[in-house]
């Protein structure tokens, strides 16, 4: 898995939304992010976050092993 498809996943789940993903320790399956989107508005954190999983949901534990996540409103 690439940063790329990473923030492809996410930016087109969540249109609007701008992710930058990095690879902290090369592994191609533990990443850290941060999610900045408008439609993060009038959610909870545990919202916001639950609203990214799902964009990557079908590689999780596949692909993805862990997923730092940050999420903030612009």
């Amino acid at each position: 898995m690439t940063t790329n498809k990473v923030k492809e996943l996410i930016e087109n789940g969540l249109k609007g939304s701008r992710a930058i993903v990095s690879d902290d320790q090369n592994s191609g399956d533990h990443f850290s992010v941060i999610v900045i989107w408008d439609g993060f508005k009038g959610m909870s954190l545990i919202q916001q976050h639950q609203a990214v999983y799902e964009t990557v949901s079908n590689l999780l534990t596949k692909e993805i092993h862990a997923l730092q996540l940050k999420t903030k409103i612009r």
